[in-house]
């Protein structure tokens, strides 16, 4: 008999359902439990004097078991999964297991060390299952515009972006880095020609942050896009793909946000657009707040969750853009702006967290050079990137947009560490 998943089960038919024993409830005549497959859950009822072979399968079961039942579906009005249970002829117990070492009140660091038992609640496959459908709808929209997917090195002989926050690893018999970013090798793909590019890939970054936003390792949504007039372009170009995202999976996870209890809205507004200078002028004068000083030029978690809610509130949109960042609080490959001051760099915030930094980038090689002296590097050092200039480049711009950070943001959780598969943090290197 071929497998019936619980979510097709149907009174009056002779089933095989294979599941996880979630739930037991073993009296003297009878015995009770909830069987889970990852969509759905059902009762099972165990007459013992009946079955007396089924029940001394199940003897001494403990939750997480995972067992074959062949079985009746019969109409069961007062249970509330359903509306139906199964009556089991048949129990093979395939796997017996120990007695759990977490469950739901257990501390988030002691989930993470079980990870994969962690992951056995429904409400947590389900983050997964929203998770996929955002990037499959992304992917979509990329391909539909004509955007070529790459799969940039993940080692790499120079650090991406400066700095000490690198992983260096052992190559044969030279020293190498993990990537903080496909940055650089994505604007290659416009050097080739691609003109429109995009990736969703793996980034590192040795940062002994403990935020509920930061990991060291984490996946991104990557894209460059080639023949653009300014940073603007580039914001059309994300502001247009999230548009199309959010309306396909407030479609497609309709149901599952139901089940969740998120309340979704897939239709957005414009995102407003504010120079940084605009947004210290608005938190002080619509919430009284200055950004410390350490944090000039730049915005601190308060202000992000602050600008959020000004956006929400002024504009109905829980996206707003930021624009305008000065030379000093950007990397190297950021274009100046018209006042050399600023750059052509900005940030998107979404629910309170910044989940993007983009803007158009510098394709002229002298002027390059030059950026990357000034940010007291060496451009020998990184003449295998500026080389992809020297042969004809467009003017282009991009982004990333961390996907931890926009899923756990769509479910309205606290912390990346909730929607990533396997978290990695400056105290965590295993599971």
């Amino acid at each position: 008999m071929k497998r019936t998943e619980i979510k097709d089960l149907k009174p009056g038919k002779k089933v095989r359902v294979h599941g996880w024993v979630r739930s037991i409830r073993d009296q003297k005549s009878i015995m009770f439990l909830i069987l889970g497959d990852r969509e759905s859950l059902v009762q099972v009822i165990i007459k013992k004097e009946e079955y007396p072979e089924v029940a001394h399968a199940l003897e001494g079961i403990q939750i997480n078991s995972t067992v074959v039942l062949d079985g009746r579906v019969v109409a069961a009005p007062n249970v509330k999964l359903g509306g139906i249970e199964i009556i089991p002829t048949k129990v093979t117990v395939t796997s017996r297991a120990a007695v759990s070492p977490i469950d739901e009140k257990s501390g988030l660091d002691l989930q993470l060390d079980y990870r994969w038992l962690d992951l056995r609640c429904p409400v947590k496959t389900g983050y997964f299952k929203v998770q996929t459908e955002i990037l499959r709808a992304m992917r979509e929209w990329f391909v539909k515009n004509k955007y070529i997917e790459i799969m940039t090195p993940k080692i790499t002989g120079h650090s991406t972006e400066g700095g000490a926050e690198v992983f260096e690893v052992k190559y044969f018999d030279k020293k190498a880095y993990l990537t903080q970013s496909p940055q650089l090798f994505k604007q290659m793909g416009i050097a080739a020609g691609f003109e429109k590019v995009f990736e969703v890939g793996a980034s590192y970054r040795a940062e002994k942050s403990f935020t509920s936003r930061h990991a060291t390792e984490f996946f991104g949504v990557d894209v460059e896009i080639g023949f653009v007039d300014s940073e603007h372009d580039v914001m059309d170009a994300q502001e247009a793909m999230l548009a199309a995202a959010f309306k396909q999976i407030g479609k497609s996870c309709a149901d599952l946000f139901k089940k969740l209890d998120i309340q979704f809205n897939g239709n957005l507004k414009k995102f407003p657009r504010i120079t940084l200078l605009q947004a210290y002028d608005l938190l002080l004068k619509e919430r009284g707040y200055e950004v410390p000083k350490a944090s000039k030029g730049d915005l601190d978690p308060e202000s992000e969750r602050l600008l959020c809610e000004i956006s929400a509130e002024k504009w109905g949109s829980d996206f707003i853009f930021i624009t305008d960042f000065p030379v000093s609080a950007r990397p190297f490959y950021i274009m100046k702006g018209e006042n050399a001051k600023f750059t052509r760099g900005y940030d998107l915030l979404y629910r309170g967290v910044e989940i993007t930094s983009g803007g158009q980038r510098e394709h002229r090689a002298d002027v390059l050079r030059e950026s990357i002296r000034a940010k007291g590097m060496n451009p020998e050092d990184l003449n295998f990137y500026v080389q992809f200039f020297e042969y004809g480049c467009p003017p282009h711009g991009g982004y990333c947009i961390g996907l931890a950070r926009i899923v756990s943001k769509i479910l309205g959780l606290p912390s990346v560490k909730d929607v990533i598969y396997l978290f990695r943090g400056p105290d965590r290197l295993s599971p």
